[in-house]
């Protein structure tokens, strides 16, 4: 084989070139990325958020445990999958469906913007601690359809309706999970 026929590939050992390629450097099998950190907290707010329900009665547990189990199940699957470092693939002709971020927002909109959905939640929490869930959800979906969404007193009080005839039929009436009532209530000593 003639000298000018060998690519330049390796190091240069003295004079002449090695003509073996550089060793590969593999990364390792696990990797401890972001990713993986969050998912482990999820998973050990799901360890704490099953466990803690263990020693209550049956029908005050069965919340948790319905959703903290799978969820933890989930949350486990998740672990190891991102240290592995499994990443989905996705299809070439997969809709757009997450922000671009390469789209510039103001600094004083987007302050804005964040102001306003931490005062719902700030204020959905409120309300749940003052009157109770079963009062609470007809009058969060009300409130934001009517003040935030700007939409019609038909729309946002049907919406209304709707979501507590959900939440009455699913939790009281077929579930008959006890939600505590509100504080107002039993300030007014009407509980």
């Amino acid at each position: 084989m003639p000298a000018a026929d060998v690519k330049r590939v390796g190091k240069r050992v003295g004079r002449r070139i090695d003509p073996r390629p550089p060793p590969v450097i593999s990364e390792p099998a696990m990797k401890l990325r972001p990713q993986v950190m969050l998912s482990v907290v999820v998973a050990i707010f799901f360890i704490v958020f099953a466990y803690q329900a263990k020693d209550w009665r049956l029908q005050a547990r069965l919340y948790p445990w319905a959703i903290g189990i799978p969820m933890l199940v989930l949350a486990i699957v998740q672990v190891v999958l991102d240290l592995k470092g499994f990443v989905a693939k996705e299809p070439a002709n997969a809709a757009p469906v997450d922000m671009q971020l390469s789209v510039r927002t103001d600094p004083a909109l987007a302050r804005r913007r964040t102001f306003n959905i931490f005062s719902w939640i700030i204020g959905y929490l409120l309300a749940v601690w003052l009157f109770g869930f079963g009062y609470c959800v007809p009058l969060i979906v009300f409130l934001y359809l009517k003040v935030q969404s700007r939409e019609t007193w038909l729309l946002s009080g049907g919406l209304a309706l709707v979501a507590w005839l959900f939440f009455y039929g699913l939790f009281d009436r077929l579930l008959h999970i006890p939600f505590p009532d509100g504080e107002i209530f039993t300030w007014l000593g009407w509980v």
